[in-house]
Formats: C-alpha cells, sequence, structure tokens
C-alpha cells in the first residue's frame, strides 16, 4: 500500500454533509464560456453557454452539461451549425426535458436570431427553433411559461433607426411563435433579464431611451404570458441608467445595474427596490471610485440578504479587462462580506447568479485564470450558512467535453470501496501509464503519481469529506468523487 505524501499544506474542506461549496473551471482550452445554470429536483445542475471545443461547428457551439451536486460533469451535447451559436438560458420541466434559450448565426432570416432548442432529460435534441427578421436580434433571457412554452427577450436591431429596440417572444410547447412584441424609440433600447412571479406573471428588465429627457432609463414591467402589459415604470435620476438582473421575492422585486452621465467618472452601482403592485420601495446608487457595474442579483436563506455579483475596473485592476466579485450584503444593499473575487487577465466576467435549494446561491461565468486557451468557463457554488469555497488559482478543472471516448475510460477504471474509511483501491484491465491527481474540495491538489494495472492509496490521514480522484490514461481525464467517512 503507498501512503500518500501532501506536496501542498492541507485545509480543511468546503465539503460537508448537506452543505456544499465550490469553485471549479471547465474548459477544453479554446474559447469557453458558461452563460446560464438551473439546478434539478435531486441537487444536481444543468448549464449552458458557448463553446468551440465541440466538432461539427467553423465557429462556437451551444452546449447543455449536467452535473452533479459537487460540479462533476456527467454528460454533455453540443447544438447549433457552422456559425456561431449560444447557450443563454437553460429552463426545465421536470419529466419533461429542457429548453435551452439563446443566439444563433448559424439559422433564421438574419445575421442573429433568437434561438430555442428543446431536449429530453438526456439532452438529445427533439426539436430546435430561430425567431428574428431581417437584422441582428440577440437573446439575452428565457424563461418557462405554464403551459410549457417559453418567453424569450433581448433586443434586435430590425428596424431603421440602427438603435436597438425591445423584442420579446412567446412559444407554444412546440417553439411556435404566439405573439411577438418590438418596442423603442430614436435611442438605444433593450432587454437583459427575465423573472417568473408565478407561471403566468413575468417581470422584465432592461433599459430604454426616454426622448424628452435624451437620456436611457431603467426599465422594469410587469406582463402577463399572453403579452399583455400590466405595469411598467422608468426609474433613475439624471443620467443614463441600466439595469442588467431582477429577482422576485414574495415582498417584492429587487434588482441592480448601474448609472452613467453627468457627474459621474465611469459607471456607478444601481439597486432598486419595488413591489408587486409597482410602488416604488427603494433607490440606492453606490458612487464608488473606479468603475462598477451590477450583473447579476439573488436572495439567500429567508430572503432578508443579498448577494450581488459585479463587475469593476480600478487602479488595480489588470490592463486589459474587468475584474468581477460576489458580495454578501444586507437587505439595503450594503456590503458586509466578499464571496468571490476574480482579478485575472482578460475581462472576468459573471453571466448569471440563482439560488440553491440549500438556501445558497451560485454563479457561472468566464475567466482565463490559468492561461489555458482563450477564456474558460466557471461555476461558483456557494453553500448555506455563507460557506464559501476559495477562488485563488490553482483551480480544479474538468472537461466540457463529456463523451463516448471518457466514459469508455471511466468504464475501464474500478475505484472502491466508496464510500471508504480510508483505503481505495484501482483496477484497471489495461496497461497504460494512470496519472493520478488528488485535490480537496477547495481545488487544492494533495497527491500526485503515476501507476499501471492495479494500486491502492491510503487517504485517511485527509480527514472526512469529499475529495476528487483525477486519472488520466492516454491523454484521456476523468474525474470521480470520493467521500472519505470516519
Amino acid at each position: 500500500m503507498r501512503i500518500l505524501t501532501l506536496i501542498i499544506a492541507l485545509f480543511l474542506t468546503c465539503f460537508t454533509y448537506g452543505q456544499i461549496a465550490f469553485f471549479h473551471l471547465y474548459t477544453n482550452g479554446g474559447d469557453d464560456d458558461i452563460k446560464g445554470i438551473t439546478q434539478l429536483e435531486d441537487s444536481s445542475y444543468v448549464i449552458t453557454g458557448s463553446s468551440d471545443s465541440y466538432p461539427g461547428g467553423s465557429g462556437s457551439e451551444a452546449f447543455l452539461l449536467k452535473m452533479d451536486s459537487t460540479g462533476v460533469p456527467i454528460w454533455s451535447h453540443h447544438y447549433g451549425g457552422l456559425e456561431m451559436d449560444e447557450g443563454r438560458s437553460v429552463s426545465y420541466l421536470p419529466g419533461v426535458g429542457f429548453y435551452i434559450a439563446g443566439t444563433t448565426a448559424s439559422y433564421g432570416a438574419g445575421a442573429y436570431d433568437f434561438y430555442l432548442v428543446k431536449t429530453d432529460l438526456n439532452g438529445t435534441t427533439e426539436w430546435e427553433r430561430s425567431y428574428g427578421k431581417e437584422g441582428w436580434e440577440r437573446l439575452y433571457g428565457g424563461a418557462l411559461c405554464r403551459d410549457s412554452g417559453m418567453f424569450l427577450v433581448g433586443e434586435t436591431l430590425s428596424n431603421p433607426t440602427n438603435n436597438s429596440d425591445i423584442y420579446m417572444v412567446r412559444t407554444d410547447k412546440n417553439g411556435d411563435t404566439l405573439w411577438t412584441k418590438t418596442m423603442g424609440g430614436l435611442g438605444s433600447d433593450g432587454l437583459e433579464a427575465i423573472s417568473a412571479f408565478d407561471d403566468s406573471t413575468f417581470y422584465v428588465v432592461g433599459h430604454i431611451f426616454v426622448d424628452d429627457s435624451l437620456y436611457a432609463k431603467a426599465y422594469i414591467a410587469k406582463y402577463h404570458e399572453d403579452g399583455t402589459l400590466i405595469w411598467s415604470d422608468t426609474i433613475g435620476a439624471a443620467g443614463n441608467y441600466y439595469l442588467k438582473d431582477v429577482s422576485v421575492v414574495s415582498t417584492e422585486v429587487f434588482g441592480g445595474g448601474y448609472r452613467n452621465g453627468p457627474g459621474v467618472n465611469g459607471n456607478d452601482v444601481y439597486y432598486f427596490r419595488i413591489a408587486h403592485d409597482g410602488v416604488v420601495l427603494g433607490e440606492i446608487t453606490q458612487a464608488i471610485p473606479g468603475d462598477y457595474k451590477i450583473q447579476q442579483v439573488c436572495s439567500y436563506n429567508d430572503d432578508s440578504k443579498r448577494y450581488s455579483a459585479y463587475s469593476y475596473f480600478t487602479a488595480t485592476s489588470q490592463p486589459d479587462g474587468d475584474d468581477l466579485a460576489i458580495a454578501r450584503c444586507n437587505y439595503g444593499f450594503t456590503w458586509e462580506v466578499t464571496a468571490l473575487n476574480l482579478y485575472y487577465l482578460q475581462p472576468d466576467v459573471v453571466n448569471e447568479m440563482v439560488r440553491t435549494s440549500d438556501g445558497g446561491a451560485i454563479a457561472v461565468g468566464n475567466t482565463n485564470s490559468e492561461g489555458i486557451g482563450v477564456h474558460h468557463g466557471w461555476v461558483c457554488k456557494i453553500g448555506p450558512n455563507e460557506l464559501y469555497a476559495n477562488w485563488d488559482a490553482p483551480h480544479t478543472q474538468f472537461g466540457l467535453v463529456v463523451g463516448i471516448d471518457e466514459q469508455a475510460v471511466l468504464d475501464q477504471l474500478s475505484v472502491y470501496p466508496n464510500p471508504t474509511n480510508g483505503t481505495i483501491n484501482i483496477q484497471s484491465p489495461v496497461n497504460n501509464q494512470i496519472q493520478l491527481e488528488i485535490s480537496n474540495g477547495l481545488g487544492q491538489v494533495l497527491f500526485l503519481d503515476c501507476f499501471q494495472g492495479n494500486a491502492s492509496y491510503d487517504l485517511s490521514q485527509f480527514g472526512t469529506g469529499i475529495y476528487y480522484l483525477k486519472t488520466a490514461i492516454d491523454g484521456v481525464s476523468t474525474v470521480r468523487k470520493i467521500v472519505l467517512k470516519h
């Protein structure tokens, strides 16, 4: 039996039974971006985005990847044609499948169009549709309606002004169009997010140009699924105001974005709170030295606190792009604790953040923290009771492509017992050299080795928790979750 030697200082894992926090990277060495995420009833997750790691197209492909509750990939599929395709949001209907909403340049009437893919529970395509006119349409959000149709929002350039307009599409369960709406004036208008109030009512947010003020104003509206406007409002004082996200709790709807304009050096943080009847409960602008924009917001635990994800650029930032952070805030959006901070070369981006069933939150985006390829996607799970994972490099990395070849490698290896009280055994029917890496839930590598055939290892010195066993055979890697008990 081999006795493991620690290669770095050992820290306690962020994994305990019922409480999970992690920060992982996902890439196959190209240009990879995670844009949307949803949680399933068994606490696993499905993510979507864009990647050029998949075969079959000259541009990026939209993808769907399922992972377990600790972020370990289970399977993935890709979608699209010969040009750029991306998934921006993923909706899940239990027992039915997944709806990927995004943008396509491979199909449709114009250069870019709204894109919707329906898959079964295993990610296999059932149908796909595109929506748009002769110009550019870009999708930024989608939500599932009670009839299994979709409510899609974004912007369109199919107009004579060369400025974007608000664009909304409502589909039925087969992806056929029920109605569309286009709104806009002389300036730039668009919707950035949608969030369900109930199974037939939705909030949308973005910005709309107000002609008599010559400024863009933050725009929020409440719509019925049949397209009826219940109420809308433009908010924000002097200057331009833009909303990036909206979140709903029982007592109110809240969100965030940024402002710029007269007297503002760069961009300032902006939050709002509105009652469900449309009464404005509060607006908060935070002027911080540098350039700051709220990108995502969500509640956690008992709704009394918020997580706020924002991009920023200051004198200490990398010169070629924004950094990002997630802050734990109180009810009034006052910063309390930093839950994530990425500050690497090229822009660090957060695309979506949602509340999880355990009372925590999960966020996704892209970074170039380890210089692998162009960009790589990241997923950050914030645990309940304000449990945060380590975000400093090196990070645990997984491939976005989980297909037949990798599954064949998984089938070759037998790792047992799992859970274990200390010892694990690895058996392989092939005589190839196998590279082994063991890391903890913080992404810290604890042990490296190479072996051929069979091997046994003693993990008891690491302490109870969840660990990752990464093996590589002939350049193909796979990761298994190992549970170490008392």
